[in-house]
């Protein structure tokens, strides 16, 4: 046979068909776009031929994938075969046998492609085929794939505050940001209750508005994609991450949660709820443990929020969690991550690992891998992208990667997720992500109605469980108030907070002080620290406890920001207690 540059196909002379053959057509190894073949046969109908013939467009031609739907055209001699425009590096002919009664005869194919100037998102020309907006998604995936070194691809999959993208490729960027309950990155954003408040507050408006103001923070700092909410049905109030959940009832945390996410969504943004699935009962109470739960426990009460905002959010990411399913590390269940969550669920979007999970497949601590490389196939093979932590950005395994120790169809699927995502939401066109200063307070944050919308919703979270002798609420007017107790005058925002600003907060004291009038005397004694079991100062609060017409006291957990290190914390992120009765000091 002879291959013709101009898309021909021209056979030396009549070419019989006698079996199962096929014939292949390759312009120098180039990737183009085919919708039709001319086809000059004879002894075959062309009723028959569709029966007879399979035509193929593929990047490898040992693994030939879908054959397309083509219809015949044209006279029995001259046969036009057209298709769908579809992209590849070759078109095979597979021709069948068995039913045959007598061989016929192929005297030429000829070869026409759909190529067309392209143009990328700023107009001007370009030979990337994947940036030209007006290709099927699934076309702009195949055509970037092709181009992708295996060490592209593990670019692409690892993670750096978000996505990095491969600038020499054009991928975009997508930058992430906590938002349990406000932009918590830099510092001077709106702080809002955090997430079990929320679900206290039972209102589902206001919660959506909420995550819309956040949303708006978000897009003021260049950033799209948010790794919250925690749809963690939380029943373990040991746990310390209990305060980033929306309660202990999977309908609240479905109902809440996703009002949350359909107001985020609503301004142009991406949400990737968490921790898929099972989290929010860990052993012991213990953070990032496994659960042990059956199936039939996980399905009714741990897996709830997630179906439900699958189905009705279209969520483009989801992060999995720490634990189990059925005794397999979630971070190499490909019967949750896969079968539950794509084929039963219609999940579409790309999974990001919690962060150090897949390494945490390792002796770490699941050990059903004996290094890094293992894990990566192992994780890879559950479909997870996105890897929080040490472990696809591993310079072994990206060496493993380059000489075919990672396994190449795992890796081009998990690439395929994200690169849907991107192409589907315009994310080439648009690159709407800006690099984050940590150090600039952004328009918009803090804003005078962010700040009331902050304090309607502290408000409404507040659960009053008796009003004995309707006690409540206070006179301005009274003549002595007395507070007291460890968390009366310190800020407290919880966990996956901003660095505070000056004045940013106010204590319980100090907005008692500034709510009463000026006749009544506001006395305070923290009496004892959160933890220390040692020297107090009890002895005080109790008289000034007996000074007072009424006594306010503030207990509770130590849970403020991340840049606060001074402070013992009691709850948030791997900060459980093995019990929940208070401070002997206070309960004495």
């Amino acid at each position: 046979m002879e291959l013709c540059y101009d898309g021909a196909l021209v056979l030396p002379s009549s070419y019989a068909v006698m079996d199962e053959e096929e014939m292949t057509y390759t312009e120098g190894g180039r990737s183009r776009t085919y919708c039709e073949l001319g086809v000059q046969m004879q002894g075959v109908s062309k009723e028959d031929l569709k029966q007879l013939m399979n035509i193929f467009v593929t990047y490898d031609p040992m693994n030939l994938g879908v054959p397309v739907d083509y219809q015949v055209q044209g006279s029995a001699k001259e046969m036009r075969l057209k298709f769908s425009p579809k992209y590849g590096a070759h078109v095979r002919l597979a021709f069948k046998g068995g039913d045959r009664v007598k061989p016929f005869m192929v005297k030429e194919v000829s070869v026409l492609l759909a190529d067309k100037e392209l143009k990328d998102r700023k107009g001007e020309k370009t030979s990337l085929r994947y940036m030209d907006p007006t290709l099927p998604v699934e076309e702009r995936v195949e055509s970037l794939l092709s181009v992708m070194t295996p060490e592209d691809k593990m670019e692409l999959i690892r993670e750096g505050w978000g996505i990095p993208g491969i600038p020499h490729l054009y991928v975009p960027p997508i930058t992430k940001v906590e938002a349990v309950h406000g932009f918590s990155y830099g510092s001077g954003a709106t702080i809002f209750p955090q997430a079990l408040a929320m679900g206290a507050t039972w209102n589902k408006k206001l919660t959506e508005e909420v995550a819309m103001a956040v949303g708006d923070e978000t897009l003021s700092a260049g950033t799209m994609q948010a790794w919250s909410p925690v749809l963690d049905v939380a029943q373990d109030a040991r746990w310390g991450r209990c305060e980033e959940t929306f309660g202990e009832d999977p309908v609240l945390v479905s109902q809440i949660g996703g009002a949350w996410i359909k107001g985020y969504q609503s301004m142009g943004l991406y949400t990737t709820p968490k921790h898929f699935g099972g989290h929010g009962a860990p052993l012991g109470g213990r953070d990032s443990h496994d659960i042990g739960l059956s199936e039939r426990e996980m399905r009714e009460v741990h897996l709830v929020p997630f179906r439900h905002v699958i189905r009705n959010y279209d969520c483009q990411s989801l992060m999995m969690a720490y634990s189990d399913f059925l005794g397999v590390p979630v971070a190499k269940s490909r019967e949750l991550l896969h079968n539950i969550l794509r084929e039963e669920w219609g999940f579409s979007g790309f999974i990001v690992s919690d962060c150090g999970a897949i390494g945490n497949l390792t002796a770490r601590k699941h050990y059903t891998a004996k290094d890094k490389i293992e894990a990566a196939n192992q994780a890879l093979a559950a479909g997870i992208a996105t890897n929080c932590g040490d472990t696809y950005n591993d310079k072994e395994v990206i060496q493993a990667a380059k000489d075919g120790r990672i396994n190449m169809e795992n890796l081009d699927e998990v690439c395929r997720t994200m690169l849907r995502m991107m192409f589907r939401n315009e994310l080439f066109e648009k690159a709407p992500n800006k690099p984050l200063d940590w150090n600039k307070i952004y328009p918009g944050w803090n804003s005078d109605s962010h700040k009331e919308m902050a304090r309607q919703a502290a408000r409404e979270s507040i659960v009053l469980l008796e009003n004995k002798d309707n006690i409540l609420p206070l006179s301005k007017d009274m003549r002595t108030i007395a507070v007291l107790g460890p968390g009366a005058d310190d800020l407290q925002p919880g966990d996956y907070t901003p660095k505070l600003q000056p004045g940013q907060l106010k204590s319980v004291l100090t907005g008692i002080k500034q709510a009463v009038g000026k006749q009544t005397k506001v006395i305070y004694e923290q009496g004892c620290d959160f933890t220390s079991l040692g020297e107090n100062n009890i002895a005080k609060a109790v008289k000034v406890a007996s000074q007072s017409d009424v006594v306010l006291l503030v207990l509770g957990d130590c849970s403020t920001s991340e840049a606060t290190t001074d402070v013992y914390k009691t709850s948030g992120e791997n900060h459980d207690y093995a019990t929940l009765i208070l401070n002997n000091a206070i309960v004495s």
